[in-house]
């Protein structure tokens, strides 16, 4: 049979026709069953190191493109001259306020001492006072008790004369000096009894503390002196807290300071694992100011994909929304989900990533897909794939049903790429 014949067979053209449709469906039904994107790149986001303070970067830091594959505590810079000024000044302010802490309860004790002093001299001014008046007191009381007896004594005189003046023998003048003499008498009686009852007042306000006498104080010096030591010590008390409070805050403040100026003679930093050392902004043994950037960082566990779709199907894509992803370059296909959607006019995104995601054009969403970080040790020494082009497939809900009919050739890696750019990435 001749090549010819064979051709012009029916069956052969049939076939070939069959062959070309198959081709033809084959190719263009993920354009049907899925939404392709018109972008599509791995980013991830940096962890910036900055320099706390002036100084000089240690030999150990790590080089660009180091992957870690566990964490790590290294000394990243060294301080040229430690500024402890501070410090001192709290320390200072501490010496100071201890200082005045202590005069302070020196002062109470010896104002404690001179108090007791004080009430002593005032418990034997009392005692002598209330002594002195009771005595006086019985004195008063000695003199009216004779009094009265020499004005019973007068009374008797002036009830005989009278007796013998009515009998004549006796002159009514000498009755009446005897009548005269009574009542001075009684009159003298009278003013002592007034002079116990003052005494009585006295005594019992001098038992009291009170003492009438001696001008118009009613205590006495010591006791004056004593209420002005009460005051000075209220004062005193006062001061004292006030200079411990002081003192205390100061000590956490010292303790504060001195922990951060420790870190400062050596800046320890832990870096963490599964990160990829993106750039770095100084050389080794470089001097660096407070606040320059010294590494950045990229998350190699939290990579994604950035990819660009209509804004039409906006609310056909959901977060957790599976989808395929394939770096271009491989044949293995991976399984995203869909971690972040963001319109059009949306502000652009002010965190740092290791590439940069350009702003959604006019009729156009940004879709984030999470890969999974299940190859992370083995893309480490590659910059963990950041910024490599990728295929994206995100399946249409249309026909959403017959995802488990379709066959395994579909995802195959015999399809042509179908979303892929060039993005910038090491």
């Amino acid at each position: 049979m001749s090549a010819e014949s064979f051709v012009r067979r029916r069956f052969t053209r049939l076939s070939l026709a069959v062959i070309l449709i198959g081709t033809a469906v084959w190719t263009f039904s993920p354009y049907i069953t899925h939404r392709v994107a018109a972008s599509a790149f791995v980013n991830s986001e940096l962890l910036r190191v900055t320099a706390p303070f002036s100084g000089q970067l240690s030999q150990s830091m790590p080089r660009k493109g180091v992957f870690l594959e566990s964490s790590k505590s290294l000394v990243l810079v060294e301080p040229l001259s430690p500024d402890r000024r501070h410090l001192q000044d709290l320390e200072l302010q501490f010496a100071l306020a201890k200082s005045a802490g202590d005069l302070a309860q020196r002062q109470l004790q010896e104002i404690a001492k001179l108090d007791g002093d004080l009430k002593e001299r005032i418990d034997a001014y009392q005692r002598a006072r209330v002594e002195q008046v009771d005595r006086e007191a019985k004195e008063a009381e000695a003199e009216h008790a004779g009094c009265l007896a020499e004005l019973q004594q007068r009374h008797d005189v002036v009830s005989r004369f009278g007796a013998l003046a009515e009998n004549g023998l006796a002159s009514q003048i000498r009755s009446a000096e005897a009548q005269a003499v009574q009542q001075v008498t009684s009159t003298r009686c009278d003013i002592t009894q007034a002079r116990i009852s003052r005494i009585k007042v006295e005594l019992e306000a001098a038992r009291k503390g009170l003492f009438l006498r001696d001008g118009s104080s009613d205590v006495p010096y010591s006791q004056q002196q004593r209420d002005r030591l009460i005051l000075r010590r209220q004062e005193l008390e006062s001061l004292a807290l006030q200079e411990a409070a002081r003192s205390s805050q100061l000590a956490a403040d010292i303790e504060a300071e001195r922990d951060r100026t420790g870190r400062l003679d050596n800046y320890h930093i832990v870096l963490p694992e599964m990160y990829v050392v993106w750039s770095t902004a100084a050389s080794p043994g470089s001097a660096v100011t407070e606040g320059q950037t010294i590494l950045d960082l990229a998350d190699c566990q939290h990579r994604f994909v950035a990819v660009e779709i209509p804004e039409r199907d906006f609310e056909q894509v959901t977060m957790g929304d599976k989808v395929a992803v394939r770096l271009v370059g491989s044949d293995e296909w991976r399984e995203g989900r869909v971690q972040q959607v963001r319109g059009s006019a949306a502000r652009t995104d002010d965190r740092l990533f290791a590439a940069q995601i350009p702003s959604a054009g006019p009729g156009t969403i940004t879709v984030e897909v999470s890969l999974p970080p299940d190859d992370t040790q083995n893309e480490g020494a590659n910059f963990c794939g950041i910024g490599r082009l990728a295929e994206v497939r995100i399946r249409r809900p249309l026909f959403g049903f017959a995802s488990g009919f379709m066959p395994n050739w579909f995802n195959s890696t015999q399809h042509a790429p179908l979303a892929t750019s060039v993005a910038g990435g090491k």
